[in-house]
């Protein structure tokens, strides 16, 4: 928040005690470019005129595509004029999650693996103004001296060894590749 003071940051979910928590600690933050609102995040208004930063985290893949689709749908002029990123999370279905920023057009600004309570979770920005496509296995997040990655891409190629669909097939390349 206090690299883009003139962006918006917006914090939106269902949930109104959590909302209530982020309101609480954005009011210890000198900036006031944070918004937290108890609501649909699809259903956000982002004004024209000022860059935007969206975060969505802990829900399904196929939930988190069909909110930025619907953001990006909605807010369309904006996107031609305005920077608009994204900070995602998915808890599953992170290819199909990949595949579909790439549909969008939107690009990468950065990805990570973190480690929270023995789950891996794939961090990653992306952003309208961004021309780098997004890799199926994140090429760019990879650490292989550490041994936090190199266990999750362990997890991740025994995964998909058991998978009998082609999908799984090319993904299982991808991360094989990760050396």
């Amino acid at each position: 928040m206090a690299e883009h003071p003139s962006s918006q940051v917006h914090f939106v979910d269902v949930v109104q005690h959590l909302i209530d928590e982020i309101e609480i600690r954005l009011a210890s933050v000198p900036q006031k470019n944070g918004l937290a609102q108890c609501s649909d995040v699809a259903m956000i208004n982002l004004h024209e005129g000022k860059d935007h930063l969206v975060i969505i985290a802990g829900v399904g893949g196929d939930l988190l595509l069909e909110m930025v689709r619907s953001i990006v749908s909605r807010h369309s002029s904006l996107m031609k004029t305005n920077r608009l990123d994204f900070i995602l999370c998915p808890v599953r279905q992170l290819h199909k999650v990949r595949q579909g920023l790439n549909d969008l057009k939107l690009g990468l600004i950065s990805e990570k693996i973190v480690q929270d309570n023995k789950l891996f979770y794939e961090i990653i920005q992306v952003s309208n103004q961004s021309p780098v496509s997004i890799s199926l296995v994140g090429e760019t997040m990879w650490d292989l001296s550490n041994s936090e990655h190199i266990a999750y891409r362990n997890i991740m190629i025994e995964h998909y060894q058991k998978q009998p669909s082609h999908q799984a097939k090319l993904l299982l390349g991808l991360y094989e590749k990760i050396k």
